[in-house]
């Protein structure tokens, strides 16, 4: 894909590399939307972001999605591209937790991308050129105890985006995954001991991880592992 005079769905866009991703597409001459699921916090983010649009959603739920769904492709009837990057880490002990703080990270993580995928996918079906990108992780190729529901949901996003690559075959719309390594705006918070243990782990910029999406779609690969994350799979594949 050229990534030049698209359409991008964001969701998760306000911050981190969802943010770098839409301040780097729309730099390329892309009409770029993100999301959030604060209104309010929306609102400033339009006002220090002018070149970017926002709107807001839950990603897990179903009427929200309809309702960004039917916002996006009246105000943007050419939105060909979405990119499903909201998702949230947390440190888990199984004895401890409890259902909500189960529950709350399997449906960001891989119900949500399913879900706004299967509401959007008609729409990008019309398009005579689009696509779907999930951000995965280089961690979801092997437990990673410390946040287990994490590595855990994007093993499943990264299993669900390749059983939508080959049923979408021979369509408008191509499907990529992107996973990115631990990056240098980490998502992961747990004890002091925790920290010290995964801060041993290289980071890598996000500009960086983003530069390596933006080249891996436009020279079509369905896969792209940027730093780390090639090691993290091979690492996966041997523990296997």
């Amino acid at each position: 894909m050229r990534l030049q005079q698209d359409t991008i769905l964001i969701t998760g866009g306000t911050s981190g590399i969802g943010l770098e991703m839409a301040t780097r597409l729309a730099e390329r001459g892309n009409t770029v939307i993100v999301t959030g699921r604060s209104e309010d916090r929306l609102a400033e983010f339009r006002r220090t972001h002018p070149s970017l649009h926002a709107l807001a959603v839950e990603v897990t739920d179903r009427a929200s999605v309809e309702q960004l769904y039917r916002a996006a492709t009246a105000e943007f009837p050419g939105l060909n591209i979405l990119i499903n990057n909201a998702g949230m880490m947390q440190a888990i002990d199984f004895a401890t937790a409890s259902v909500d703080h189960i529950t709350d990270e399997i449906s960001v993580n891989l119900a949500g991308p399913v879900l706004v995928t299967q509401v959007f996918l008609p729409h990008l079906l019309e398009q005579p050129e689009s696509a779907v990108l999930n951000v995965t992780s280089g961690i979801a190729y092997f437990p990673f105890e410390k946040a287990p529901l994490y590595s855990a949901s994007k093993l499943g996003l990264h299993s669900y985006t390749q059983s939508l690559r080959a049923q979408l075959e021979g369509t408008s719309v191509a499907v990529y995954e992107l996973a990115p390594p631990r990056t240098t705006q980490p998502m992961f918070s747990g004890s002091e001991a925790d920290n010290a243990q995964v801060d041993r782990v290289p980071m890598m910029p996000v500009a960086d991880v983003v530069a390596h999406m933006i080249t891996g779609m436009r020279k079509n690969r369905s896969e792209i592992r940027p730093g780390m994350s090639k090691l993290l799979r091979l690492i996966g594949k041997i523990r296997l």
